[in-house]
């Protein structure tokens, strides 16, 4: 399993409000994970910061994903600061090959292959809105040579349609997560006309 990232902060902003997580569970299962705190700057970082943090352990600690779900949500919700985050998750099983993908609020996902791409829905509510947010969990059977590719909505708001984003993603031939991750960077950034109008992380 290879990574890349690629991300860029709102033109207006000092800080991104995105954080991302790629981490080794345990021998074969790899999380990755996007989060991405409502609004922008330093509260929004805060927010996505402490999401990610708390998806970290729990996963780290051997949870499922319900629990792991449920906890982080009761405890953002729990907060008097009004901390909303869209969580976009993949937990990946190397072994059994296959990914459960979750998502809070998030937009949506693709999955590339060699010759086609398909989509994950998004979910409406982000973590910590109330404390019985249902994520959309989606498990998918993966093939080697297989891309899955989570963003924030910086991202693929800067497409016309789920579609146009999806279709760029297709038409890519890079083979490295890195330049591919950049490419989409690229063309997000040119879509908003080279200034980016929010956070963008992919």
């Amino acid at each position: 399993i290879v990574f890349g990232t690629a991300m860029t902060k709102k033109a207006t902003s000092k800080v991104s409000g995105d954080s991302y997580s790629l981490i080794k569970i345990d021998n074969d299962k790899f999380m990755m994970a996007l989060c991405d705190g409502m609004g922008s700057g330093k509260k929004a970082e805060k927010t996505s910061n402490l999401a990610m943090g708390l998806i970290e352990n729990f996963y780290k600690a051997g949870f499922d994903n319900e629990i792991i779900l449920s906890s982080a949500n009761k405890l953002l919700s729990l907060s008097n600061d009004e901390m909303f985050s869209a969580l976009d998750l993949a937990v990946i099983d190397l072994r059994q090959g296959v990914a459960d993908m979750i998502k809070l609020g998030a937009p949506i996902g693709l999955i590339k292959h060699k010759s086609s791409t398909d989509f994950v829905e998004g979910s409406a509510l982000p973590l910590g809105i109330i404390d019985s947010a249902q994520p959309n969990i989606k498990k998918l059977v993966l093939s080697a040579g297989d891309y899955i590719i989570l963003a924030t909505d910086g991202i693929t708001d800067s497409f016309v349609s789920n579609e146009e984003y999806s279709t760029f993603v297709n038409n890519l031939t890079e083979s490295n997560p890195q330049t591919m991750a950049e490419e989409i960077l690229k063309k997000a950034l040119e879509n908003c006309g080279g200034s980016a109008v929010d956070d963008m992380t992919i």
